[in-house]
């Protein structure tokens, strides 16, 4: 029964430290395997991003643009992000992004006035 006890003990040590591993790795990634690993990862939290909308970095297939820009959140930290549009954005325009890490889940434009003062100020450099 010891032996047991310890045996788990020992695969919840490897699984978090596994999980917080891939947290610190994907915290500044904007790749597709980061999107995924952020998903599924429940050590990752979803919260909102800013960012001021851009030209498309390409174009991805049925012609749907594909954006990668640095994101703000509340706080002015910025972190890449990568998603992909369902039009071409008017450039200059803020979007409210909610994402789990690089996972990128949903986005809408808001007014400026929404947009916190710490991640205006963090877009502006």
């Amino acid at each position: 029964m010891k032996k047991l006890l310890i045996g788990c003990l020992g695969i919840g040590a490897v699984c978090g430290l596994a999980l917080g591993g891939a947290k610190l790795a994907t915290q500044q990634s904007a790749s597709e395997l980061a999107g995924v690993v952020d998903q599924l990862n429940p050590l990752v939290k979803a919260q909102a991003y800013y960012v001021i909308t851009e030209a498309p970095t390409a174009m991805g297939e049925h012609n749907t643009p594909i954006y990668e820009q640095t994101a703000a959140d509340a706080q002015g930290r910025t972190r890449p992000l990568r998603f992909t549009g369902m039009k071409v954005f008017t450039t200059g325009k803020y979007l409210r992004i909610q994402s789990k890490g690089a996972h990128v889940t949903t986005y809408a434009a808001v007014p400026v006035t929404q947009v916190p003062a710490a991640a205006r100020k963090a877009l502006a450099r």
